[in-house]
């Protein structure tokens, strides 16, 4: 007898919190839908002293997520952090818990840019990924200590006054440490904002650090700041980057191979279907 796959829980069954990043942006429609899908949100607009503000963009940015996972840290439950430009899909506090919430290791990304995927486990076939930006994720306090002490060795090797994509190797750090990230079939909201400057000036980084997501759960609660108003710009965006996403599937991209999933014929063969589920409108 087979034994049916479990249903999980929505998202705002286990969310008892969203901390909303921002500096100087308005994040008013972010906070309006946060309220509508009954994710809790408050706004932790960041303040920066003197010595602070000459620091490079994206370590403003790493001391304004070190505070909410301080936040997180010493809260009950999971806390959903998320950027300013995080654009929420319509239905997202609904939408099914994508990680084992039994696990106190495991946390996940409600956005992924360029995600690559490790396995799928279990019997729910929950999703083990990698992803860069921090634009949307969900933490529990053991998860936020991690995060923590991550923060304290990153600026150990590289001072805050150096320019460093902090975000793309933080979840390595993490793992080591007994963190498990998670993803979902398809994303839960889009990276609204346009590419950081500093990627390109300083990084190097492939289309200057600019990612969006390759498919989504649902329509958007509104236009990404990206779209600068126009329905025909965003739909531009989608259709290009659905394509990147089906490139990144067929040159392989899509599957990383790691030392604690031994990748078989078999798992191969599920991790590409699933990709093609993940993509499949």
């Amino acid at each position: 007898m087979v034994t049916a796959k479990p249903n999980p829980p929505p998202l705002k069954s286990s969310v008892l919190q969203t901390i909303v990043l921002a500096y100087q942006e308005n994040p008013e429609p972010l906070v309006k839908a946060l309220h509508q899908e009954g994710l809790n949100p408050t706004v932790q607009r960041a303040v920066y002293n003197e010595i602070e503000l000459k620091l490079p963009r994206n370590s403003r940015t790493f001391l304004n997520h070190r505070q909410a996972w301080e936040r997180a840290a010493s809260s009950e439950g999971y806390t959903l952090v998320c950027e300013s430009d995080f654009v929420p899909c319509q239905g997202l506090g609904s939408f099914p818990v994508f990680w084992p919430v039994e696990d106190a290791g495991a946390w996940g990304y409600l956005y992924q840019g360029s995600p690559r995927l490790f396995a799928v486990v279990g019997r729910e076939r929950w999703l083990r990924g990698h992803c860069a930006p921090l634009v949307a994720y969900i933490i529990n306090p053991a998860v936020a200590r991690m995060l923590l002490a991550f923060f304290d060795q990153e600026i150990k090797q590289r001072p805050l006054a150096q320019y460093s994509t902090f975000d793309a190797h933080v979840q390595w750090s993490v793992m080591k440490m007994g963190g498990r990230a998670y993803i979902p079939l398809k994303h839960y909201g889009e990276h609204g904002g346009g590419p950081n400057k500093e990627h390109a000036a300083l990084g190097g980084i492939s289309r200057a650090g600019e990612h969006h997501a390759d498919n989504l759960q649902a329509p958007l609660h509104f236009l990404p700041q990206y779209a600068k108003k126009s329905s025909l710009l965003y739909y531009k965006v989608r259709l290009f980057n659905r394509i990147l996403g089906l490139l990144r599937l067929v040159s392989g991209r899509w599957i990383m191979a790691t030392d604690v999933y031994p990748l078989s014929r078999r798992a191969r063969v599920e991790m590409f279907l699933t990709g093609i589920r993940r993509l499949v409108p």
